[in-house]
């Protein structure tokens, strides 16, 4: 019975049609099909001149549409997985507009969430391309279900990414905080003066030097809200983890919301120490936790 429903939700996954794009389509084909005859210098109303209109417009419309990537912003609506159905790979290219919707709506308190899909593709490509990271996507049946991205080191990470990736996400983040007031305000209250000393530290540094001191951090896991309880957060954690063993890394760092908004209690037990609490850069209450990787795995 499982089985089944993971085969629908596989062929549901890569086979959905992003239909609530239709209108827009058809809408658009006819504002060009009218604009392309009248721009033309024909007289007449032609069958072929009018087949030539309309499928140069349906053409644009699709494009637009394919250049939206509307297909990479939907999630799987349920899962139902078998032990041992669960399946950890490295998250690749292909994944990142999926990891970018997830992160949207299973992590949206953060300020990133609230710049966009475009900024959230960019910054999960930070994570693919960085050699201080890991990015990790949980499958089923080869359906993406889950995500759980992280430093070996977070200063070289953090340092790396404002070195090779710094300019990209901060045009993109400008793009958006210009059109959205309210979170311009919010980024100028919380982060500028954080980033801009961030940045100067990340100049300032020899490109060769060795840069460590924060240990390794879980940044963000997240798993689609169909597929909670099916153990793919712990399988997450736990590859995550294994990554960090081959890498010689001795702790794991991570931060969660306190009390029943965060996943504290997901994280006692599997292992993780409570470190102490403290106050975000929203003035959220946040949980520290720690992992020690010098013991046996559980």
């Amino acid at each position: 019975m499982m089985g089944d429903t993971e085969s629908r939700l596989a062929s549901e996954a890569r086979g959905r049609i992003p239909w609530r794009w239709l209108p827009i389509a058809a809408i658009v084909s006819a504002a060009l099909s009218y604009g392309l005859h009248h721009a033309l210098p024909f007289d007449d109303h032609g069958l072929l001149l009018g087949l030539f209109a309309v499928g140069g417009a349906a053409l644009l419309a699709v494009a637009g549409g394919v250049v939206a990537r509307p297909a990479e912003r939907q999630l799987p609506a349920m899962i139902a997985a078998r032990p041992g159905a669960v399946e950890v790979r490295e998250l690749v290219k292909g994944d990142q507009g999926f990891a970018a919707t997830l992160h949207a709506q299973a992590l949206e308190q953060g300020l990133f969430a609230s710049l966009g899909f475009g900024f959230m593709r960019a910054y999960y490509g930070t994570f693919l391309s960085s050699p201080h990271a890991v990015a990790l996507t949980a499958t089923v049946r080869g359906v993406p279900v889950g995500v759980v991205v992280g430093s070996v080191d977070a200063r070289a990470h953090v340092r790396w990414v404002l070195r090779h990736r710094g300019a990209r996400l901060a045009a993109r983040a400008v793009a958006v905080l210009v059109v959205r007031p309210r979170v311009a305000l919010r980024f100028a209250h919380t982060r500028i003066a954080r980033y801009r000393r961030a940045w100067s530290r990340a100049r300032s540094e020899e490109p060769g030097s060795r840069v460590t001191g924060r240990g390794a951090v879980l940044s963000h896991v997240a798993v689609i809200p169909g597929g909670r309880g099916a153990g793919i957060g712990t399988a997450l954690v736990d590859a995550f983890l294994d990554r960090l063993r081959e890498r010689s890394v001795e702790q794991a760092l991570l931060v969660t919301a306190s009390g029943l908004s965060g996943a504290g209690a997901f994280y006692r037990r599997h292992g993780w120490q409570f470190k102490g609490s403290s106050v975000g850069y929203d003035e959220a209450a946040l949980d520290a936790y720690a992992y020690d990787l010098t013991r046996a795995p559980a």
